[in-house]
């Protein structure tokens, strides 16, 4: 009797755990427009890649991803994504297409209707942070992540960090900082005018 109490109650906490971080997920993409700046991890085997930068979001697929010191940005005017490498003066445009539109960049934009993408499940808290797990379900819309997760302050839902897992076991993380919603991002934000002397390069991939 008391191993069937134990195995009820082991249920109910994990199945509030499920609902507390759905909730947390549900409320974060429910904003329309994020902001905020990060720092980003990628994880060697002899030394690990630190990089920094700011993040504006406007929900549906509109975004902004700019890398401070490495002169890297990437933005999503919701028909194509531009990526641009300022010290190679080199712009690469893709159409965004439902692969690319699957994959963990446009989870945060909003582009994804999250529950028939990928399986969620919650995992244990930690440090403050509600976490969810994240898997593709169809390994062809992954864009060579095999799972995501996020963790969500506790008392706020703000999203905190992002750990990614790629097809190589590769792992990497982003930790945000000052993340505001319902803060108006403007429109000039997402639209991308190539700089004279930039090559251009138009890919399907």
């Amino acid at each position: 009797m008391f191993k069937k109490m134990i195995l009820v109650s082991v249920c109910v906490l994990g199945s509030m755990a499920y609902a507390d971080a759905m909730k947390s997920l549900d409320g974060f993409l429910k904003n329309k427009q994020v902001s905020g700046d990060f720092t980003q991890t990628v994880y060697g085997n002899k030394k690990n890649r630190v990089s920094t930068g700011t993040m504006q979001i406007d929900r549906p697929n509109k975004f902004r991803w700019e890398y401070v010191k490495d002169g890297q940005l990437i933005i999503s005017d919701s028909k194509n994504i531009y990526i641009y490498d300022k010290p190679l003066k080199q712009v690469t445009v893709k159409k965004l297409n439902s692969s690319i539109g699957k994959s963990p960049a446009l989870l945060l934009a909003g582009g994804v209707d999250v529950k028939k993408s990928y399986t969620i499940s919650a995992m244990p808290e930690s440090a403050g942070l509600e976490w969810v797990s994240l898997t593709p379900k169809n390994i062809k819309d992954n864009n060579g992540f095999k799972s995501v997760t996020m963790g969500f302050a506790k008392i706020t839902g703000l999203l905190s960090q992002m750990k990614f897992t790629d097809s190589f076991d590769n792992k990497s993380a982003i930790d945000f900082t000052n993340v505001k919603v319902g803060t108006k991002v403007p429109a000039s934000a997402f639209m991308f005018t190539t700089p004279a002397g930039v090559d251009v390069i138009k890919s399907d991939n």
